[in-house]
C-alpha cells in the first residue's frame, strides 16, 4: 500500500513538474509572439524594398548593402557570427548589372512606330548580352531546333543578322516520348539556339493566358539556365500586346500557338516588323556575394549540438536603369525581415530554446538556389545535427498561409497544422514534396523541411509593383507568429520530428 501511494505521488509530481514546464514554456512563447508584430515587419520591408538597395541584385552594391545593414541587426540583438567574415558567408556568384537604359523601338506589322517603354513594354533579362541591333523580326514559334527528334522551328527559315521573336514557355506536347526538358526553355539555351543560326538578338514573350498569371507584363529575371554567357546577343522580354503587333495584330500569338500546337509542326515566317535596340551589361562570371548568416546557441547541453536553420532569400532582381529598379516587396524582402523578426522573437522569450538556431539569409535564389546550395554545402551545423530547416519565401501577400514540403516531413506539417488549428486556422491543405526553392539543397541533404509562404498572392512576383502597399499586414503577422511557434516547438523539444 505505502508503495503504491509513493507511485502515486510520483506520478502527481512528474504531472506537477511537466505542467510547471508548460507553463513556462507557454509564457516563453508569448513573449516571442508578442515581439512579432506587422508593423515593425512591414518598416522593415519598406527598407529592403526601396531604391537605395537597387533591387538587392546577388554582386551588386545594393545587395552587399542590405546584406550588412541585414548583419548590424544580427549583431544589435547578441547573436554568434555564423559566417568566414562576422556575419557575412562569402561565396562567387554569376552576375550581370545592366548599366545605363536599355532602349527598343519597333516598326509594327501595320507601320507604326513604337518607342517601347522599359518596364510596361520591355524588359531586359536578366543575363542578356550587350549590343546594338536594328534589322528585320522572324518569328520561330517555340524556338526550339531538335530536327533529330522531328521538330525545328528553324527548319528553311533565314534568321542570320535579323531578330528572333520566340515563345517564352516550352509547348505541352513533344514530337516523341522524351519531352522537352527545362533547360530547353531557358533564355540561355533559346538564345544559344537563336545565336547558332545567326540571330543577332532574341526577344521572347509569354502568350497570355498560358500561366496562372494571365495578363501579366514582362518581368524582371535572372534565372537563366545553365551554359556559356551570350555576350554579344541582347535579350530581351516583350509585353504580350506588343509581341501581338510585331505579328500582325491582336490576338495572333494565340492563333499561331493554336496552329502549332494542333498540327505539332512548325508556323515560323518572316515578319513585316522591325526592331531597333540597344543595351549594355557589365558580366561577370564570379562576383563576391554573402548569405548572412547567426546562430543563437541552444540553452541545453545534451542539445545544444543540434540546429534548426530559419532562412529566406535576402537577394531580388535588381535594377535595370535609373529609373527602373524591381523592389521585392514580397519576393523576398518579407521573408528576409521575418526571419530578422523570428531571431528578436527568439531572443525575446527569457531564454533559448534547448537546441541552437541559426538565421541565414540568403543570396543567389533569383539566380538558382546559389547562396542555399552553397550554406547547406558549408553549414553551421551539419545535416545529421540539424533538426529541420525551415524557409520563408513570399510571405505577405495574400489570403492564407501554406505550409510546403509536407508530404517529405509530414510530422513537421501536422505540428504546424494543428498549432494553427489552435490558433487564426489560416493555413491551407494544399503542400507538396521534395523541399521547395532555397528549401530544396537542405531537403536533399536528408534534412526535414517546411516552407512558409502565403497563399494565392503572386500577382506582383518579379514586377516593378512588388511594393509594401501591396501587401496583407494582419495574414504576414499571423503566418510569421504561426512559423514562431513550430520553430520554437521543435528548437525545444525533446522531439527530432523525423
Amino acid at each position: 500500500m505505502r508503495h503504491g501511494v509513493g507511485l502515486a505521488l510520483a506520478v502527481l509530481g512528474s504531472i506537477g513538474a511537466l505542467g510547471a514546464c508548460q507553463r513556462g514554456s507557454s509564457d516563453e512563447v508569448s513573449r516571442g509572439v508578442a515581439a512579432i508584430e506587422a508593423e515593425a515587419m512591414l518598416a522593415d520591408v519598406a527598407t529592403l524594398a526601396g531604391p537605395h538597395f537597387s533591387g538587392r541584385l546577388a554582386g551588386d552594391a545594393g545587395f552587399e548593402a542590405a546584406a550588412r545593414w541585414a548583419a548590424r541587426r544580427f549583431d544589435r540583438l547578441g547573436l554568434e557570427p555564423g559566417g568566414d567574415d562576422g556575419y557575412l558567408q562569402h561565396l562567387p556568384i554569376e552576375t550581370n548589372i545592366i548599366r545605363g537604359t536599355p532602349a527598343l523601338r519597333v516598326v509594327t506589322a501595320d507601320g507604326a512606330v513604337v518607342d517601347a517603354v522599359l518596364g510596361r513594354d520591355f524588359t531586359c533579362r536578366g543575363f542578356t548580352g550587350s549590343g546594338a541591333a536594328d534589322t528585320t523580326v522572324v518569328f520561330a514559334g517555340y524556338g526550339l531546333s531538335a530536327p533529330e527528334r522531328g521538330y525545328d522551328d528553324y527548319a528553311g527559315l533565314d534568321v542570320a543578322g535579323k531578330i528572333v521573336l520566340v515563345f517564352k514557355q516550352n509547348p505541352g506536347w513533344s514530337p516523341d516520348t522524351t519531352g522537352w526538358a527545362w533547360p530547353s526553355g531557358t533564355p540561355r539555351v533559346k538564345g544559344g539556339t537563336a545565336r547558332a543560326h545567326g540571330a543577332v538578338a532574341m526577344l521572347w514573350f509569354q502568350v497570355p493566358g498560358e500561366d496562372d498569371l494571365p495578363g501579366r507584363g514582362p518581368i524582371g529575371s535572372v534565372l537563366h539556365g545553365d551554359g556559356d554567357h551570350l555576350s554579344d546577343l541582347p535579350q530581351l522580354e516583350l509585353d504580350a500586346s506588343l509581341a501581338d503587333r510585331l505579328l500582325g495584330g491582336a490576338g495572333e500569338s494565340r492563333h499561331l500557338k493554336a496552329a502549332i500546337d494542333s498540327l505539332h509542326a512548325p508556323r515560323s515566317r518572316a515578319l513585316t516588323s522591325r526592331a531597333a535596340l540597344a543595351v549594355d551589361a557589365d558580366y561577370n562570371p564570379a562576383r563576391d556575394t554573402c548569405n548572412v548568416v547567426a546562430v543563437l546557441p541552444g540553452s541545453d547541453p545534451a542539445y545544444r549540438d543540434e540546429a534548426l536553420v530559419i532562412g529566406g532569400h535576402l537577394d531580388h532582381v535588381g535594377r535595370q536603369s535609373p529609373g527602373l529598379y524591381f523592389p521585392g516587396a514580397n519576393d523576398n524582402a518579407s521573408g528576409a525581415a521575418a526571419v530578422l523578426r523570428l531571431a528578436e522573437a527568439f531572443t525575446s522569450t527569457g531564454r533559448a530554446p534547448r537546441r541552437s538556431v541559426v538565421f541565414v539569409l540568403f543570396t543567389g535564389e533569383e539566380s538558382g538556389l546559389v547562396g542555399a546550395s552553397f550554406h547547406a554545402a558549408h553549414p553551421a551545423f551539419p545535416p545529421e545535427r540539424t533538426t529541420a530547416m525551415f524557409n520563408l519565401d513570399c510571405v505577405a501577400c495574400g489570403d492564407s498561409i501554406q505550409v510546403g514540403n509536407g508530404k517529405s516531413a509530414p510530422r513537421l506539417w501536422e505540428l504546424a497544422r494543428s498549432l494553427d488549428a489552435a490558433a487564426a486556422r489560416l493555413t491551407v491543405e494544399r503542400t507538396w514534396s521534395g523541399g521547395g526553392a532555397d528549401a530544396t539543397p537542405f531537403h536533399d541533404a536528408g534534412i526535414p523541411c517546411l516552407y512558409w509562404a502565403a497563399a494565392n498572392g503572386y500577382g506582383h512576383l518579379h514586377a516593378p509593383d512588388d511594393l509594401p502597399e501591396s501587401l496583407n499586414a494582419p495574414l504576414y503577422e499571423e503566418l510569421v507568429r504561426l512559423a514562431f511557434r513550430t520553430a520554437w516547438t521543435v528548437a525545444d523539444s525533446p522531439d527530432r520530428f523525423e
